[in-house]
């Protein structure tokens, strides 16, 4: 996969801040965009990178989380019966995140405070305090956390809540610019990316933009076609299904 040269992009996006740092119009302590505002998932997509970038209004440290729409997730627990796995139990979880990532122009610990800000979910953890498993009531609060931590682990491996935090590059004391980059198993849906403004432990400003992730091309039409004619794509994946088996059997025999 290919990417066009960035540099020329990125110092027009610089000097265009710079233009409005100088207007005295510069009132909001905040400024936020994004390099493009969608994500497009093609046959071929293989992950994408978005550009975040913006102006604060002083020192200060920024912090960005990237959050999927939320969704209700199911974690299989898999056990070892008679030499074969099989799925011993499961346990939906709402309110979980489809994707989440974080950037910070420098540690979280040296940013915010012991225990965080209330009110204001950063970290994954904070985030994830949110998901609720559906019939806890159900569960052994051992076996809940097994399942939680199921839960994690899956996301991690698709590479949906990245265990690293990408680093905000300031230039000078105003302007900041992060590339994030997005996984190749990216769920579609409606994004928010979020920046904050941290000044001594404390939330100063926040400012959030939308960020699309949708199909395209010839995944988009099929997607399309499963939804909206759901018995017709049934039935016609079917015959498909049993046309390529007739087929193989008819070859085998042959040879």
């Amino acid at each position: 996969m290919t990417h066009a040269p960035r540099q020329p992009a990125c110092l027009a996006l610089l000097i265009a801040l710079l233009m409005a740092l100088a207007a005295p119009a510069l009132a909001q302590p905040l400024l936020v965009d994004l390099s493009r505002p969608r994500v497009s998932i093609t046959s071929a997509f293989r992950g994408a990178d978005v550009l975040v970038f913006g102006a604060i209004d002083g020192p200060g440290d920024v912090v960005i989380t990237v959050s999927g729409a939320s969704t209700r997730q199911t974690v299989l627990r898999k056990e070892r019966v008679f030499g074969l796995w099989v799925n011993a139990g499961r346990q939906a979880f709402d309110d979980v995140p489809a994707y989440y990532a974080i950037a910070a122009t420098r540690p979280l610990e040296e940013i915010l405070p012991p225990g965080g800000v209330p009110g204001t979910p950063v970290t994954l953890e904070e985030r994830l305090e949110a998901v609720r498993a559906v019939d806890a009531q159900r569960r052994r609060p051992l076996d809940l956390t097994d399942f939680r931590q199921g839960l994690v682990a899956a996301k991690r491996r698709d590479g949906l809540f990245p265990d690293t935090v990408n680093t905000i590059t300031l230039v000078g004391s105003r302007l900041f610019r992060v590339e994030l980059r997005f996984p190749s198993r990216l769920p579609v849906g409606d994004y928010e990316v979020r920046a904050y403004v941290f000044r001594d432990g404390q939330a100063v400003a926040a400012v959030s933009r939308p960020l699309v992730v949708s199909k395209a091309g010839f995944s988009a039409r099929v997607s399309e076609a499963a939804h909206e004619a759901a018995p017709v794509y049934g039935a016609t994946a079917i015959a498909l299904a049993l046309a390529i088996g007739w087929l193989a059997g008819v070859v085998a025999r042959r040879l």
